[in-house]
């Protein structure tokens, strides 16, 4: 399986009907911020399961890794957009942004 990290930010990832690619992005939920999902067409790629995070370190209030498991499901191209924010905050832009083209042949 293909790991994605934010130094592929940007990129193009080619897959096959089938395969599946995680992406690992870091973040810290002690601060009330959380990675998900904003955008992807499912025709084509769909998340399989919630995020998992795993802490760093067993220091309270350390960060770490998501990791957001996806799956080709279909022929064709869509972005695969995430999003860093706080979800209570609404109406406030992300903190951060990650996006990915995967192409599905």
């Amino acid at each position: 399986m293909r790991s994605i990290t934010a130094a592929d930010a940007g990129s193009q990832v080619a897959l096959r009907v089938g395969e599946s690619c995680d992406v690992v992005l870091v973040g810290n939920p002690t601060t009330g911020f959380q990675w998900e999902v904003a955008r992807l067409d499912t025709s084509i790629v769909k998340q399989v399961g919630d995020a998992a995070y795993e802490p760093a370190s067993s220091a309270i209030g350390a960060g770490g890794h998501f990791t957001f498991h996806f799956r080709a499901v279909g022929l064709g191209q869509t972005p695969v957009q995430l999003v860093y924010r706080r979800s209570f905050e609404k109406n406030a832009p992300p903190a951060q942004t990650f996006e990915i083209q995967v192409v599905v042949k």
